[in-house]
């Protein structure tokens, strides 16, 4: 079964890696970001922040989601509306790919913070640098094709890239990044209480269309590809978080359960205990514009690493009431 699922689920999320022209840009090395590391560390020194070992403030960057209600899911006919849209470019859509967005529910999410914007490669790399973490870059490649997938070579990418998310990280490299800031990946209700807003919005900024609202439906080509992170401030959702449709697919905390929204509580879920694959949402650079619906549901195994998929952080309320 897991087999089949996973063969699947690489057809229907295919990214491809095909002729790209790399460009010419200035390396950004690894010196240069350890000088601008240690000068951040020693700017959030005693600042009274949560303690973390990357010494910069934990709410930096940061917005506070309060407390309340939202709806999360898909209804029925939202699920064969989805199914249709899916159809206009791939013939082999099925209608299973999305009854797992079912029931659609009104949950309660206490207050939590959410990165406002998606982890960046220059963020990344002061992690990589202060712990001696694996650079975001995918060693296992064996082809040509695959290697050009790669922004960052070693510990250095292109410069341009630099404010552009972070991706070729798998679930693990992004939640021992969070932990090194204090904080955690966010659940996947979080995520999307983030992205739709009180009113279940179909994406973060409402309805329309995402054509300039979102980097999405383009071919690989290299650091030309993604945009920095925050371009669009007419696709920042309902608090204000910015690129949670397309540029990347984020990670989030929760294990895979195909009947969760039935079964989970109503109450901060946090998904279950355990499972087989996590779960990214948002749509990417490579995905269609019915891909970046904020409660489509992605899964996979949490060691695999692509060049569309990244995360952005969250933290818990310290001053939430008992």
């Amino acid at each position: 079964m897991h087999k089949f699922f996973t063969t699947t689920l690489s057809l229907f999320f295919l990214v491809v890696t095909g002729s790209i022209f790399q460009g010419t840009g200035t390396l950004l090395y690894a010196q240069e970001l350890t000088a601008k590391a240690k000068d951040s560390s020693a700017t959030n020194s005693g600042t009274g922040a949560i303690e973390n070992p990357s010494g910069k403030a934990p709410h930096q960057n940061m917005r506070k989601i309060p407390t309340g209600s939202f709806h999360m899911g898909s209804t029925f006919e939202d699920v064969k509306e989805n199914l249709a849209q899916c159809k206009k470019h791939d013939r082999t859509c099925a209608l299973w790919w999305f009854e797992d967005e079912m029931p659609y529910r009104q949950l309660h999410i206490d207050n939590y913070w959410i990165d406002i914007y998606e982890t960046t490669n220059e963020e990344y790399l002061e992690f990589v640098l202060a712990t001696g973490h694996r650079p975001a870059l995918d060693e296992t490649c064996k082809t040509e094709s695959c290697w050009s997938g790669n922004i960052w070579q070693g510990n250095s990418f292109p410069e341009q890239a630099a404010k552009q998310p972070v991706t070729q990280v798998n679930w693990n490299d992004a939640d021992a990044y969070c932990r090194w800031r204090g904080k955690r990946l966010p659940s996947e209700a979080e995520w999307e209480k983030a992205a739709r807003g009180p009113n279940g919005n179909l994406y973060p900024w409402g309805d329309a269309s995402p054509k300039s609202r979102a980097t999405y439906h383009r071919k690989w080509n290299g650091y030309f590809t993604m945009t920095n992170v925050g371009s669009y401030r007419r696709g920042t959702s309902y608090y204000g978080i910015h690129d949670m449709a397309g540029n990347a697919w984020e990670w989030v905390d929760d294990w895979y359960e195909r009947n969760y929204y039935r079964d989970g509580p109503l109450r901060n879920p946090k998904g279950p205990k355990e499972g087989y694959f996590k779960i990214t949402r948002g749509g990417s650079w490579v995905n269609f514009a019915d891909s970046l619906r904020s409660n489509l549901r992605r899964w996979n195994l949490p060691d695999v690493r692509f060049n569309d998929t990244g995360f952005r952080c969250a933290m818990d309320d310290d001053s939430q009431a008992n």
